[in-house]
């Protein structure tokens, strides 16, 4: 049967609830105004699969909310999500349900190395990497990633460096890259595989945006080789993939039986191991029903990908285009514009009036650079892009000389 084409152009009011993106408040608070196009958080303007709404209605018109098994048809159809669609085969009790990969991080840090400990990650990377490490009061070991004909690599001689010194215990890797949207190739991955098990680094893999590619399918670490999935944790989620990052749970795939274990009890302990009905039911219907949304959605990215890169090339030649290969993230350079980071903030937000992620966040690393979402409707897309253009056209002839 025909899958019926989603209208992904279709505006959905987003301020009818309290979303975060969208919310005034927040982004007056962290920008300075409301008056902003709303691209700084990652989720997508647009509605779930409607085999998900479908399944939460049902969840909904049942009407009795109480305590839920935990039965193996979810996990069942989580092991078979990644052997079909990436040829990782995990035995699916090796599944450890969590509220949110955030959280997953925090507890595979905090039960895998002790304070004072170094955690290698790669910026320019997810913020919120940093904050975890701080939290948890452990030192965080930069391995920077390098821009090369624009796109980035892995330094590997400096994470010889770093991955030997034995105070350095854990690498959090970011596969598919966010803010970068590098999907990591094989024989990187083996690499990087081959160089932490060497020096006992054991690996915690973030690869919630593996889903959405647009250059061949992400590898995920632990499917490289029997030794690596031993020596690695793998946190997985279909938050980014199916938009469901307010209702979806996270999950880690451990194979090693006594890490397991220790995740596992941990859980227990802090009474972090009941499921939520709607959880349960979004998460089952997108896992084995959401294959073909996700296609589509996937397409009309592609398409967005196409007009942003189409834009800057033609209106603004000097705010460079790192060509994305996964997610709905895109790492734009404006380092050629000359403007330093409080100059560069200014324009983003006073002049283009876009309220977007600046590359700073992401580390040192990533100053002069800018995080914008490019899922929503191409109407949206388009205005943001017109505001983009007047700002740049007002600055353009001091910027060519």
């Amino acid at each position: 049967m025909k899958t019926k084409a989603e209208n992904f152009d279709s505006i959905v009011n987003r301020t009818e609830v309290p979303t975060l993106k969208f919310d005034a408040e927040t982004m007056q608070g962290i920008f300075g105004t409301s008056e902003l196009w709303p691209s700084w958080v990652a989720d997508m303007d647009f509605r779930a699969a409607p085999e998900i709404i479908e399944a939460l209605s049902l969840r909904v018109d049942h009407g009795v909310f109480g305590y839920e098994v935990s039965r193996g048809d979810l996990r069942g159809a989580v092991a078979s999500w990644y052997q079909n669609r990436y040829a990782w085969s995990f035995n699916p009790e090796h599944i450890i349900s969590t509220p949110r990969t955030l959280n997953s991080l925090a507890v595979l840090i905090n039960l895998f190395s002790s304070k004072g400990d170094g955690v290698i990650v790669q910026p320019p990377v997810f913020y919120d990497f940093k904050l975890i490490l701080r939290a948890g009061k452990r030192r965080l070991v930069k391995n920077p990633l390098k821009l090369e004909q624009g796109k980035y690599q892995m330094d590997f001689d400096h994470l010889e460096s770093v991955t030997a010194d034995p105070d350095n215990k854990l690498l959090i890797l970011c596969n598919p890259h966010n803010p970068l949207g590098r999907v990591w190739p094989n024989k990187d991955l083996a690499r990087l595989s081959e160089i932490c098990l060497r020096n006992n680094v054991f690996i915690i893999a973030d690869e919630i945006h593996g889903d959405i590619t647009y250059q061949g399918r992400y590898t995920p670490v632990a499917s490289i080789s029997h030794e690596t999935s031993l020596y690695s944790a793998t946190c997985i989620s279909p938050v980014k993939s199916f938009n469901l990052a307010g209702v979806a749970n996270s999950m880690i795939v451990i194979e090693d039986e006594e890490k397991r274990k220790a995740c596992t009890d941990w859980y227990k302990r802090m009474e972090i191991n009941k499921n939520n009905v709607f959880s349960n039911a979004a998460m089952l219907a997108a896992y084995t029903k959401g294959e073909p949304w996700l296609e589509q959605v996937t397409d009309y990215l592609r398409g967005n990908i196409a007009i942003l890169r189409n834009f800057l090339q033609l209106k603004t030649p000097l705010i460079k285009f790192v060509e994305p290969e996964a997610s709905y993230l895109v790492w734009l350079d404006f380092r050629e514009t000359g403007l330093d980071a409080r100059q560069l903030e200014t324009f983003l937000v006073s002049d283009a009036q876009m309220a977007v992620n600046p590359g700073h966040w992401f580390g040192r690393e990533g100053a002069g650079f800018a995080r914008i979402n490019i899922a929503c409707p191409r109407s949206m897309l388009h205005a943001a892009l017109v505001n983009l253009e007047k700002a740049y056209t007002g600055i353009s002839s001091g910027l060519q000389h």
